[in-house]
């Protein structure tokens, strides 16, 4: 095997290959070790050039995803899983027989709940956030999670939303480059009444976005002071009131989240069973799933519409 001192794409690249091919021991290893004070978007670009390196060598992902701390990449054989994880120190390669693989992964969404108000949230604990099947060369899970971890109480709810955006923020541009990934956030109240809550990665400035229909309100000077005070920043011609925050601000993920759930809330929501997350997609392309959102998905599983 190579290595370089300066350069760890190689290196990775290498080790990628001799664990996919069944050749190296399975306990993690390292790749890339990020500085400490590196945030979200520096430890993405600095991620970059070593999943290029990867993919270049074994070819594409079976399936894209990201954790709460690190990214959720998988190269999948009937008889071998390779997984590209980590946390806000390091990322790892880790190979992993398939069939042990999948069922520890099912034994672990099923158990894991996010916890009540003043508990500690579980997040952490769940395999993925979200993952993303654009039908990537060899062979998806056949051990799925059906369900959706829900949370009981409204703070829970910012912060698996803010979870959910911050991992899009780390994760996604470097496995989907240019895509835009959100979904539709509806409340049972208002039912049918849009929110679209949104990552897009080319809006150079205004990545993280939040916008609400807010068309049957009169637009009254009074209600456009309301609507500013809960957080709105800007009105467009079609009655939208929009927010949006650049991905390079760390708090950015918490503003945005706090601002949905307000807002739901202020639409008459009483808990958080009343909202549905729908329309989830990653740039129109492959099936997306919210697992880790902290809301109702529709559906939780399946073709999403």
């Amino acid at each position: 095997m190579t290595s370089s001192t300066t350069d760890p794409a190689p290196t990775a690249g290498d080790l990628a290959q001799a664990l996919f091919s069944g050749s190296l021991a399975t306990d993690p290893v390292p790749v890339l070790t990020y500085p400490a004070d590196a945030g979200r978007v520096a430890r993405r670009e600095a991620l970059r050039p070593v999943y290029e390196e990867i993919v270049g060598r074994i070819g594409a992902p079976t399936l894209l995803g990201g954790g709460v701390a690190g990214p959720r990449v998988r190269w999948c054989t009937r008889e071998r899983i390779l997984q590209l994880s980590g946390d806000h120190d390091q990322a790892v390669l880790t190979a992993y027989d398939a069939d042990e693989f999948e069922r520890a992964e099912w034994q672990t969404f099923d158990r894991t709940h996010p916890g009540e108000k003043g508990e500690p949230h579980a997040f952490d604990a769940l395999p993925y956030l979200w993952q993303l099947d654009r039908k990537g060369p060899g062979f998806a899970t056949s051990w799925t999670y059906n369900g959706t971890i829900v949370v009981s109480g409204w703070e829970h709810a910012v912060t698996g939303l803010e979870l959910m955006l911050a991992s899009w923020v780390e994760h996604y541009p470097v496995q989907s480059p240019g895509d835009w990934i959100g979904f539709k956030l509806w409340t049972a109240r208002d039912w049918g009444r849009s929110m679209i809550v949104s990552y897009s990665p080319d809006d150079e400035g205004q990545e993280l976005a939040v916008a609400i229909d807010d068309r049957g309100a009169e637009q009254t000077g009074e209600r456009q002071a309301q609507m500013r005070e809960r957080g709105w920043r800007i009105q467009d011609e079609h009655q939208w009131w929009r927010t949006r925050l650049p991905e390079t601000d760390e708090d950015a993920p918490r503003l945005i989240a706090e601002l949905a759930i307000a807002e739901c809330r202020a639409r008459k929501a009483t808990c958080v069973d009343e909202l549905r997350a729908l329309d989830i997609s990653a740039g129109d392309h492959g099936e997306l799933w919210l697992t880790g959102l902290g809301l109702p998905t529709h559906p939780p599983r399946g073709e999403h519409w």
